[in-house]
């Protein structure tokens, strides 16, 4: 076990794809993997709530026993204790737990969990080509749903019936990134989506692309846009089945992390004054 976490790598800008780098040659909590899953599907944005609800001391830079805290709050009638030291705080904090980890420190390991996550998921369907095909891109979609083998079969076969000869054929890992980022501002395209619904007006690819623009300040790659109405445009008449896309979209991301729930700012407030004083009453 010692053995185990001398061979942690020190945390620097450098460092990408930790976790595969490290193998079977690691070891984690299980509150580290509970607070590791919880970020999967965040938005970048989220990032600085994530970081404030650990910096108690609100100095912009994490310690390990402001780690460890907020640790024990995810392994409450879990697990009884962690182990003093693991291959992740090892990483973070050094092995005699004197490091501290700042804000963009903190986003670019965020960052790159997320991508190395996106890599392992893609390359199990693309086996070393720069591309997958759409009918990979759609079983990669559906693969982490509650739905049925018949229902993933509906889309599968609505994906391979409007396959054109002529027409641009796969997704790159750019593009499957780009999509998989968008599924983390899911609440905010819900909400605008919605708004056509209310309307009872056709979300078609133009206003689907203005939603996707308006909620993420981003442009939605064109290949993707016409991807997402041939999986879900149930009747194939130009317009989104937005329900559909909702409901297996969330579905989606929630067996991939957890959907992000929305806290009002004051709630963060709160909590982070109660694990101050429930700090310092620890120490």
């Amino acid at each position: 076990f010692q053995g185990i976490l001398e061979g942690a790598p020190a945390h620097t800008r450098e460092t990408r794809g930790l976790f595969r780098s490290l193998g079977d040659t690691a070891v984690i909590s299980y509150p580290e993997y509970l607070f590791l899953v919880s970020i999967l599907s965040k938005p970048r944005d989220h990032f600085l709530k994530t970081f404030q609800m650990i910096d108690v001391d609100g100095n912009w830079m994490l310690t390990k026993d402001e780690f460890e805290f907020v640790e024990r709050l995810f392994s409450k009638g879990v697990v009884e204790e962690s182990p003093e030291n693991t291959t992740l705080k090892v990483h973070f904090f050094k092995m005699d737990g004197s490091g501290v980890i700042t804000f963009e420190d903190f986003v670019h390991f965020l960052d790159g969990l997320q991508k190395e996550c996106l890599e392992v998921e893609f390359n199990a369907y693309s086996e070393g080509r720069n591309k997958i095909s759409d009918y990979d891109f759609t079983a990669l979609l559906l693969s982490r749903t509650t739905l049925g083998e018949s229902d993933k079969g509906k889309y599968m076969e609505r994906v391979e019936n409007r396959h054109h000869e002529d027409s641009e054929e796969g997704v790159t890992f750019s593009q499957f990134s780009q999509f998989m980022n968008l599924l983390n501002d899911i609440h905010d395209l819900e909400i605008a989506l919605r708004m056509f619904q209310i309307a009872k007006k056709p979300v078609t690819p133009e206003e689907f692309q203005r939603a996707v623009r308006v909620c993420t300040g981003r442009k939605l790659d064109v290949r993707l846009v016409d991807l997402t109405f041939k999986i879900f445009d149930d009747d194939g008449d130009g317009a989104l089945s937005h329900g559909e896309f909702m409901k297996v979209m969330k579905d989606r991301i929630r067996n991939r992390g957890t959907v992000d729930i929305q806290i009002a700012p004051k709630s963060w407030i709160a909590f982070r004054k109660c694990v101050h004083e429930k700090m310092i009453l620890s120490s």
